[in-house]
């Protein structure tokens, strides 16, 4: 055989070229993949609108547009997770996933309208400058890992049906780590638990407290986990949002109305609140006066509920962990299912429901809590919960302190300090701040400062804490705390009672 002339070495040079720069442009031209798509979710490709469903491949170049019923998931291959709003509109300018080569990361997104919450990946970790985010009024860079971002043109966003909108421009919130948002006048960072505006036309400001509708729900987060595990990593227990508890508080103050009102005729029975949580895909309040149907048995354990979304019956499944502290009026009761035999399903807002039979399922309800203060600020100290639970592992752990939680009657803030739990070689703490709205309270979607010590420790995506006040003067209170890790959801439930004073418990 002869050997190959100049020609067929260039002709073969230049194929291998060809090949090489494909793979390249195919490696690129790919960015992430689609692992939910729930109502009207599409890709604009050039002139093509392509409806998205769950799997399909996201592009360089292309926009993924969420309608007024629309969201979305988008796993991309630096292992980044994007939930999109519905009414929102989010392109991938620049994607570049190469960690092999100098230079070879890049990801460069643009906010046109809507909003978005996202767990960032490897690319800007270790190189700032590698990752953006372009919108209209600023450039966002992160210095961490967890955010969200949401524009609000003018007229669109409020913080209640009855307010005024809030000044046009981009609004955002960090729950870990931290980001940076640059204007052509001035940049400013914002970090963990802080919350910021850049008003069109404006320079970045910090602001007191998180916006209300921040914290509306990405519907579909823990839908996700069912759809495609592999894809998203991890489970999520959704929030509490602030617009769920507000109509549940005005129902029970108007309950107490019509008591305080009834002159004559049967009594009321005094009813109960509580808060069940499961670890997959369940945090649900519920009140004895008619948004729950509960079944109890001669403990006062809970054997059933059934709420608009919530079904649970314990069945052949164990309750552990049980307890409770009767004192002062408070009546709190508190317990675990555990083991096979339960029924768990939890009917989401889009009409999906999500099961967990067998699972954990921990619960603690009260005494709904009368004559609250106005003023001043009461302390609280544990009395009981149960031991946490971790779906990712089926381990169950210890509380080891269920840490202090102080109310502000005042400014309606409950703040909760130091609540850890322990695993083998790893120990998770939880502090941060919720909203409070007659006796409920709930971070929200602003989540709480969750963090973990130890050899054994999962990776965080977000803490958050929910509850109630129980007993009259609000002499005891009930919460559910979870971490959303990587792998699942860790959580438990804890009882507290009210301290003579400040400083004295």
């Amino acid at each position: 055989m002869r050997p190959p002339t100049s020609y067929a070495k260039r002709c073969a040079t230049g194929f291998v070229a060809f090949l090489a720069a494909l793979v390249s442009t195919l490696a690129l031209a790919q960015a992430g993949r689609v692992v939910l798509a729930v109502g009207d979710v599409a890709a604009i490709r050039g002139a093509d609108r392509v409806r998205l469903s769950a799997g399909a491949n996201v592009g360089v170049g292309e926009t993924i547009v969420t309608g007024a019923d629309g969201h979305a998931q988008v796993r991309f291959s630096d292992d980044a997770l994007v939930a999109l709003k519905p009414g929102s509109e989010f392109r991938v300018e620049s994607y570049t996933d190469n960690p092999g080569a100098s230079g070879g990361e890049r990801a460069v997104f643009r906010l046109v309208r809507g909003g978005f919450r996202t767990v960032t990946g490897r690319i800007g970790q270790v190189d700032r400058d590698a990752y953006r985010v372009l919108t209209t009024q600023a450039t966002i860079g992160i210095r961490g890992t967890h955010y969200q971002l949401e524009i609000c043109e003018p007229g669109a966003c409020r913080e209640s049906p009855d307010e005024p909108p809030v000044v046009a421009g981009l609004y955002g919130g960090v729950y870990d780590g931290a980001i940076e948002a640059v204007t052509p006048a001035a940049a400013a960072i914002f970090g963990a638990r802080e919350f910021f505006v850049v008003p069109d036309g404006g320079v970045p400001s910090r602001l007191i407290g998180p916006p209300s509708f921040l914290a509306a729900r990405l519907v579909g987060r823990q839908l996700a986990a069912r759809a495609a595990p592999a894809q998203i990593g991890f489970r999520k227990v959704p929030e509490v949002p602030l617009d769920n508890l507000r109509p549940l508080a005005r129902f029970i103050r108007l309950y107490f109305q019509a008591v305080e009102d009834q002159s004559q005729g049967e009594p009321i029975a005094t009813p109960l609140v509580g808060i069940v949580g499961s670890d997959e895909a369940t945090l649900e309040f519920a009140s004895s006066i008619g948004s729950a149907e509960v079944r109890l048995n001669g403990l006062g354990q809970l054997l059933s509920i059934r709420t608009g979304s919530l079904d649970a019956d314990l069945g052949s499944a164990s309750l552990v962990d049980t307890g409770n502290a009767n004192a002062l009026g408070a009546s709190l009761n508190w317990g675990r299912w555990e083991g096979q035999g339960s029924t768990i399903a939890q009917r989401l807002p889009n009409g999906d429901v999500v099961n967990n039979d067998g699972g954990n399922l921990h619960y603690i309800y009260g005494v709904v809590a009368t004559d609250l203060p106005t003023a001043g600020i009461v302390e609280y100290t544990p009395v009981g919960g149960t031991r946490p639970t971790d779906s990712g592992t089926g381990e169950v752990g210890t509380l080891l302190s269920g840490g202090r939680v102080a109310v502000n009657f005042g400014t309606a803030v409950v703040t909760l300090n130091s609540l850890q739990i322990g695993f083998t070689n790893a120990t998770y703490s939880l502090s941060g701040q919720a909203s409070l709205f007659g006796p409920l309270f709930s971070t929200g979607g602003n989540g709480a400062n969750a963090t973990c010590v130890g050899s054994a420790c999962q990776s965080l995506v977000a803490g958050n804490f929910a509850g109630f006040l129980a007993g009259p003067g609000a002499v005891g209170l009930g919460l559910d705390y979870f971490f959303n890790t990587r792998n699942g959801v860790i959580e438990g439930v804890v009882g507290y009672r009210r301290c003579a004073a400040p400083g004295t418990c």
